[in-house]
């Protein structure tokens, strides 16, 4: 991915998911091997950077 984000560098951030939202992500993490957290912030990344690129 673009950045490596590791527990020293990041802030913990509590977040309500509607439960069949957390459960698709939980079936995405594990069909791409990482956390549901790794999953929410790759995700979360991609939104910002393209969000930035439609700014341009």
């Amino acid at each position: 991915m673009d950045q490596l984000y590791t527990q020293a560098k990041s802030e913990k951030f509590m977040l309500r998911l509607p439960e069949k939202m957390k459960e698709e992500i939980r079936r995405m993490a594990d069909m791409d091997g990482i956390s549901i957290n790794s999953a929410i912030v790759q995700r979360l990344a991609k939104s910002l950077r393209e969000e930035r690129i439609g700014d341009q």
